[in-house]
């Protein structure tokens, strides 16, 4: 038993897909972990969310138990749809004046702590070096490492001044990479050079972060066998020796193919913590884990596992709770209206509206055609189509004369087909191109009349690409006058 506490003591779990049954919470009482992280898919409302993180840490009392999220804005929010959530890393970056980041990551964080989560997986720490890369791409604040450690920095002492836990996140990097390291095992092929000039510049300005995210990615030109997150090379020898790190080390999801293929949940455990890792993070919980938190107990009691690592991680976890503490019953008792500050939208409107980048005008006679829309679908808020007609702009949904707007929203690249037909439609056609996630496709369709950047596509970002697309239609008309 002191051996399943013990292990379950360096594992982070997600909740049970149907949720809280009785037997899961004397489990879950019994073996408490050192954290959990909770998805959107674990609440209904906010009420819901104070309510599932206030059962979960009473559950785990004595310990104390982190409850975690994934809130970064933009496309990775659990948060979107309760709440009006900052946009992508990269627009933000491309809008924020000084004081920006650090205002909003200070709002999150204080929201983040008022609803139960006091450690967020976040900010990216990755240089977006490589602009097809389909997992990172708008979710990191540039493409080279200076800005992005200094609006990491930012975004760090936001948390700070809320009392929220941060992540730099993911170890050594993840931005020059061309695979998804959910569905596949991503290599990143720059020398040893070239990684820490790039991808190790944001974690070595920033040694003080309570805690780093490994990336499964291989890196050859560091080791050439394992992923970050199995090798010792990389966790203990290069984050603890050469960069000095002594905050907590988490990997990411495990059940991610970069790290499970071909592996069972309690190998994979066992290699993130032999390599250093201090806590090993499951999305999910199933009967699976409960068999893995056994077999590495067994293993750890029998002599198989070598309780040395297991022991070293314990300083490093107590100082992390102890610069973090709990959220506070005043913190818990914030009224949730109360948790927007009143100038939020008009500012974030600010930092977009300065973030959006426009390629391209539209020729005046143009000004009199209406516009055809062909957007995607959004799970929160009001489309573009309906933004756009909002402001008057004539929209037409049938065949005929009209400007064509396209607006993309993909993380992965557009496939060669893709580029072919939009070139060949704006060739053909009066057509706007806007980038709603990955933009590096702008690039490949030099024949649209206007190509606009927004990198993200929340309720807010689509309401001031309304407005922006609105301009520009204005000055076409001013021109043909």
């Amino acid at each position: 038993m002191d051996a399943q506490r013990a292990i379950a003591r360096r594992m982070v779990l997600g909740l049970p897909r149907e949720g809280l049954s009785a037997g899961w919470e004397r489990d879950f009482a019994a073996y408490p972990p050192a954290g959990v992280i909770v998805f959107a898919r674990d609440f209904p409302d906010l009420a819901g969310l104070r309510r599932l993180t206030a059962r979960l840490r009473e559950l785990a009392r004595p310990r104390r138990l982190f409850i975690a999220m994934d809130e970064e804005g933009g496309w990775v929010s659990q948060l979107a749809g309760h709440f009006v959530v900052p946009p992508n890393a990269q627009l933000l970056a491309r809008g924020a004046e000084p004081g920006d980041l650090e205002w909003v990551a200070r709002v999150t964080g204080e929201r983040l702590r008022a609803l139960g989560i006091d450690w967020d997986f976040a900010p990216v720490a990755d240089v977006h070096s490589a602009p097809l890369n389909p997992v990172i791409g708008a979710r990191a604040f540039g493409a080279d490492a200076e800005t992005v450690a200094r609006h990491v920095g930012d975004v760090l002492r936001g948390f700070h001044a809320a009392g929220l836990a941060a992540c730099l996140k993911h170890f050594p990097g993840h931005g020059d990479t061309t695979l998804d390291s959910h569905l596949a095992l991503p290599a990143c092929a720059a020398s040893r050079a070239a990684l820490e000039a790039r991808e190790l510049a944001p974690f070595r300005a920033h040694p003080a972060a309570g805690a780093v995210m490994t990336a499964h990615v291989l890196y050859p030109a560091l080791d050439p066998d394992l992923p970050a997150t199995f090798s010792r090379a990389i966790v203990h020898d290069l984050l603890r020796g050469t960069l000095g790190f002594e905050g907590v080390c988490i990997t990411d999801a495990l059940e991610m193919k970069g790290a499970a293929a071909g592996r069972t949940p309690a190998e994979v455990a066992r290699l993130a913590l032999a390599a250093g890792c201090d806590l090993a993070l499951f999305a999910f919980h199933d009967e699976a884990l409960r068999r893995t938190r056994l077999e590495l107990a067994r293993a750890l009691a029998d002599g198989a596992f070598d309780r040395a690592g297991i022991d070293a991680a314990r300083p490093r976890l107590a100082a992390f709770d102890q610069a973090h503490p709990e959220p506070t019953a005043a913190e818990l008792a914030r009224p949730l209206d109360a948790l927007t500050p009143r100038d939020w939208e008009p500012r974030l409107e600010r930092i977009v509206e300065r973030g959006i980048e426009s390629r391209g005008v539209l020729p005046p006679e143009l000004a009199v055609r209406p516009w055809r829309v062909t957007e995607p679908s959004f799970p929160h808020g009001p489309t573009l189509r309906e933004e756009l007609a909002a402001l008057s702009i004539p929209l037409e949904s049938a065949s005929g004369e009209a400007v064509e707007v396209v607006a993309v929203m993909s993380r992965v690249p557009l496939a060669g087909e893709e580029i072919t037909r939009l070139r060949a439609l704006s060739r053909e056609r009066a057509t706007v191109l806007v980038g709603l996630q990955n933009d590096a496709f702008l690039d490949q369709v030099p024949e649209a009349l206007l190509r606009v950047s927004t990198a993200d596509a929340t309720p807010l970002t689509r309401r001031v690409l309304a407005r922006t697309l609105a301009r520009a239609l204005r000055a076409a008309m001013e021109s043909r006058a």
